[in-house]
């Protein structure tokens, strides 16, 4: 494979690696997160992102798609417009950027509040290629979370959120993924939500 396909591949399947028991204070502090959205059964949203590789082949590709939540913790995003070399990646599982998900995944290591936020400082529970994860959680929900990988490799996504129908959904992400050899950099955009709600 030439250097420039090397590099979409990564570019490409580094959205795949954003797919990868607390104690009772954590528990808590994840159980949170969702209570400002427990009253939303589903929603969809249109998804638009741009990626850049920062290494060489310096390659930019942007892509458009569509994303779906499902309760309890379904989410996921289809993309549309995968190019050739993306093909594969054109449904992606986003679970692992719900906070309610990670108790079945990851050990906590610390815990910490700074006002409004909370700061937790996690491991994965079976021996694998994570090494551990740095997240920032808010009434808002996620707002910051970073893996790093036993690879040397970190991903780190900074999450901007919105008020759609008095409930936050995320308005814009931010990732910087590093990973031997190549480094990219998205940012997404959601639009078009459409919630659906418990009765009142």
């Amino acid at each position: 494979m030439s250097p420039i396909y090397r590099g979409v591949a990564a570019l490409v399947a580094s959205l795949a690696l954003l797919a990868e028991g607390p104690p009772d204070e954590a528990a808590r502090v994840f159980a949170m997160t969702g209570a400002r959205t427990s009253a939303v059964r589903s929603y969809t949203f249109g998804l638009h992102v741009d990626f850049a590789l920062k290494t060489f082949p310096y390659v930019r590709v942007h892509l458009d798609g569509t994303g779906k939540y499902e309760r309890p913790n379904l989410y996921s995003i289809h993309f549309r417009n995968v190019p050739w070399f993306g093909k594969g990646f054109e449904n992606i599982k986003m679970d692992p950027m719900e906070p309610v998900t990670w108790p079945a995944t990851y050990d906590v290591v610390s815990l910490m509040h700074d006002g409004a936020r909370s700061i937790v400082d996690m491991k994965d529970r079976t021996d694998g290629h994570v090494r551990g994860v740095h997240a920032i959680i808010d009434d808002n929900g996620l707002r910051e979370v970073q893996w790093s990988y036993v690879n040397g490799g970190v991903i780190r996504v900074d999450v901007n959120p919105v008020q759609v129908d008095g409930f936050p959904v995320p308005l814009t992400e931010d990732a910087d993924i590093q990973v031997p050899g190549y480094h990219i950099v998205a940012h997404a955009t959601f639009d078009e939500y459409k919630l659906t709600t418990d009765s009142p």
